[in-house]
């Protein structure tokens, strides 16, 4: 299981990187770090004089007494010194610690006499005076960078065999070689170097692999077995049943002395592990091949290292062991950080479950997608991707501060001869600056840019979730340290707001047929590609007021694109605007929506050869449950990856990293759409009004005299009932000095004015727009003014469009922002100084079909 862990938002990235005088996180309890020296906040409920006793050492009390099983007290020693504060008692407190020792641990305990303590907090340190133990590691001295290395221990059982699954003609299984061994080692590297590197090279997961290669069985023994099968122990995993969700085993401990011995109980070692993996690869006969199978991951956190448990994770080895172990591995990172770090909203590590603040959520609630029901009172969703991408973007909300606060594990000093924060050369490491292609002499290799800031500019995050043993090489850009543009798109990384995707984020304004043909996308640039012979995909979005496009055009054994789009710029866990789908390239191509759900979309598709096709997607503005924008200046979030026709997994840049693109303002008038409305004519309208009509309802300063109907003063309407109408024209002769104005109002609405509903003007604000204003928001413009003499004017509602001509002739169209809504009332304003006059009206209406 994971553990369960209500998690936050942190604080900025500390933007120092090498070890300087000093690291400062001044809201946070250690507001300072320095190579002699910390200083400490605090707050006591109780006014008390400003105590703290301090420490050097590794190992925190609970260790020395859990894992190491000891039974000394290191606070009754020799060396433990108190700091005084000034003189006084008070609440809150400020104290600063010197005289200590370049890249060091010390564990300190601040004075608190009048609380009473948890039992959690006694079994981390506290007694009756003091509160529980934190820890702090100085800056290294100069040269050197402090690192906190973190051992886990990594026990592999890579010949597990389900023995029942074996039919007569099931060959025996092979054991797994040496090369498999390599993958899984490659996958541990890739999980360490990617906590690594977010973790701003401070917080150093040490996998320790321990393989135990005997054949083991998963499940109960087979009387009737082959005698290759027989006698096999039964794996420390199983758990009685084929499969256990969500790991599919159990847990225990693993002794590095002796893998083979099954231990229930905590194993006591003189320098303890405070993190343990289990991953067991078991097999099964299916299908007429052997086969790994597949499952998630269970983690236990660290909260019982007092009694000699470390953290534990465990997962079958069958599916993306890096993923898995750097997932399952971060829920004890988070237990750590609930232990380590004062555990509020702005200091911890995140759950690596996202979801938004949400107090809607009731204890007693059916569960969500994560199996999580309970009220989210701290965020953890963010402006992320899934997967990979909410790690990276989380752990670097942590401060250098703060995970120089780590309490397990060891701290250590690595050479940093130019002190660019990036070590030098050290192979034990994740990463060094010899394995980047870095200068070990120059803090920015590219002239411009910080090396360890380089590096960070890409997640490190290997692939897409994939299968470990089939995963392929990805081609998207990574950090080049020797030249300031990574991507070659003409910005330096420095400037540039995506450094490695190579195209410009934006939005293109244009107008796309939704046909299936990609010929009006010529002259849009794209926003993603993907060349990975034999496979390629192009990717191009595009915008009008009304509607938001894509293509997507995939070629060779490109045969599937997963597209997520994120409408709100907020995050793919925001909860609101990321629609996702999946595109196939098959035949007939086809569009699935995934668990995110689309809004809106509409789409078609064509094959142009049997290796190329293209998919053409539109999002309305407006949608019911969808996007909704305004103008230009929307940030859309694109991530994609594409599957080759063995499976394989592609991205564009950092495995489910967003690029976001900023949809760009348009210049000049859109193009007319090629099917407006026909002029009204009198044969085809329901009712041809003249002046003395009285179906044509007048109030206000509307009057009926000398053969037409005439306006002065303010703004009133002269109107038409028609109720239930879903399509409608509106036709007038009409004469005036400015301010043509006609209107259509739906069912409830109580007020005709030119603030509600339907509502076109020629002419208006004194002769100098001419416009829609629709549900009160202005929309399409014409340059069309009120000349004199005698014009005609009509509204028109059809197909989702809205529609303006002026002498039969097309001048402003709009997408109808509620086309299911009834209309029962179709209107002239008159006012606003407009003088108008009216000779002709006629009108049609049409209900919604059956």
């Amino acid at each position: 299981m994971c553990i369960p862990l209500l998690v936050a938002v942190g604080a900025l990235a500390s933007t120092l990187r090498a070890d300087e005088p000093r690291v400062i996180d001044p809201t946070r309890p250690v507001t300072e770090i320095t190579r002699t020296s910390v200083a400490l906040q605090w707050f006591t409920d109780t006014p008390t004089r400003t105590r703290v006793q301090v420490r050097e050492g590794q190992l925190p009390l609970a260790v020395i007494r859990g894992g190491a099983g000891r039974d000394d007290d290191p606070w009754g020693a020799g060396d433990v010194r108190v700091v005084e504060g000034p003189p006084g008692t008070r609440t809150f407190h400020r104290l600063t610690i010197g005289g200590l020792e370049p890249g060091s641990r010390y564990l300190y305990r601040v004075w608190a006499p009048h609380e009473q303590r948890t039992a959690s907090e006694a079994a981390w340190g506290a007694d009756a005076e003091w509160r529980r133990e934190f820890a702090v590691s100085t800056l290294a001295p100069p040269g050197r960078r402090t690192v906190i290395r973190y051992p886990v221990k990594v026990l592999l059982m890579p010949n597990v065999v389900n023995v029942a699954s074996a039919t007569a003609d099931a060959p025996h299984p092979e054991p797994v070689d040496a090369a498999f061994l390599d993958l899984v080692r490659a996958e541990f590297d890739a999980a360490a170097r990617f906590l690594y590197v977010n973790s701003h090279m401070r917080f150093w997961p040490d996998f320790q692999l321990f393989i135990d290669d005997r054949w083991q069985r998963w499940g109960p023994e087979v009387p009737d077995a082959d005698a290759f099968y027989r006698g096999w122990p039964v794996c420390r995993s199983y758990d009685g049943v084929d499969y256990r969700s969500p790991g599919g085993g159990r847990f225990t401990f693993v002794d590095t002395d002796d893998l083979a011995t099954v231990h229930e109980r905590p194993i006591v070692e003189a320098d303890p592990f405070p993190g343990q993996i289990e991953v067991a690869f078991p097999r099964r006969w299916r299908g007429g091949a052997w086969e790994f199978y597949t499952s998630g991951g269970g983690t236990l956190g660290v909260e019982s290292i007092a009694q000699g448990i470390p953290g534990r994770s465990q997962f079958l080895g069958g599916h993306d062991t890096a993923w898995l172990a750097t997932h399952e591995f971060h829920h004890q990172m988070e237990s750590l950080g609930q232990h380590a770090l004062s555990f509020r909203e702005d200091d911890r590590i995140v759950y690596n479950h996202w979801a938004p603040r949400d107090r809607a959520r009731a204890p007693d609630a059916a569960s969500g997608p994560e199996g999580d029901a309970r009220p989210h009172p701290w965020t953890t969703s963010a402006k992320h991707g899934e997967h990979w991408d909410g790690m990276a973007y989380w752990d670097r909300t942590l401060t250098d501060a703060q995970w120089l606060r780590i309490n397990l594990g060891r701290t250590i000093t690595v050479a940093d001869a130019d002190a660019d924060g990036f070590p030098d050369h050290d192979p034990r490491l994740p990463l060094d600056e010899t394995r980047f292609g870095s200068s070990l002499a120059a803090p920015a290799t590219d002239g411009r840019m910080n090396d360890l800031d380089k590096a960070m500019l890409s997640t490190w995050a290997p692939a897409p979730l994939h299968r470990s043993v089939d995963k392929p090489r990805q081609v998207f850009p990574m950090p080049d340290p020797t030249t300031p543009d990574s991507d070659a798109d003409g910005w330096p990384d420095t400037e540039d707001p995506a450094p490695l995707v190579p195209h410009e984020p934006f939005v293109w304004p244009a107008a796309i047929t939704l046909d299936g043909d990609p010929a009006d996308w010529a002259g849009v640039p794209p926003a993603a590609t993907i060349d990975a012979p034999p496979l390629s995909m192009t990717f191009k979005h595009a915008h009008t007021d009304d509607d938001y496009y894509a293509l997507i055009e995939l070629t060779g054994a490109a045969v599937r694109a997963r597209v997520v789009l994120d409408g709100e710029g907020k995050g793919t866990y925001s909860g609101e605007g990321v629609q996702a789908f999946h595109a196939f390239a098959g035949d007939p191509p086809r569009l699935q929506d995934t668990a995110w759900g689309t809004a809106g979309l509409t789409w078609k598709a064509s094959r142009l050869r049997p290796d190329r096709t293209v998919f053409e997607i539109r999002i309305a503005n407006w949608a019911p449950g969808g996007w909704f924008w305004k103008g230009a200046g929307r940030e859309i979030g694109v991530a994609i990856d594409v599957m080759d026709a063995d499976g394989g997994l592609w991205a564009f840049t950092d495995p489910y990293r967003m690029f976001y693109c900023r949809m760009l303002e348009r210049s000049g008038l859109p193009a007319m759409p090629p099917d407006p409305p026909a002029e009204l004519a009198a044969r085809d309208a329901d009712a041809v009004l003249l002046p003395g009509d009285a179906r044509l309802a007048l109030a206000g300063g509307w009057t009926a005299s000398d053969g037409a109907w005439r306006h002065a003063g303010a703004e009133s309407p002269a109107a038409i009932h028609v109720p239930g109408a879903v399509d409608f024209d509106l036709w007038i002769r009409f004469e005036g000095t400015n301010d043509a104005i006609l209107g259509a109002f739906v069912d409830g609405q109580p007020s005709m004015s030119a603030m509600h509903d339907y509502l076109a003007f020629v002419g208006g604000y004194a002769n100098t727009r001419s416009r829609f204003r629709l549900f009160g928001l202005e929309t399409a413009e014409s340059a069309q003014m009120v000349e004199p003499g005698v014009h005609t004017m009509q509204l028109s509602r059809r197909d989702g469009r809205v529609w303006v001509l002026w002498n039969g002739r097309p001048i402003l169209w709009a997408k109808d922002p509620t086309p299911g809504a009834l209309v029962d009332r179709l209107a002239i304003l008159g006012g606003y100084g407009g003088h108008q006059v009216v000779h002709e009206v006629r009108y049609r209406a049409r209900p919604a079909a059956p």
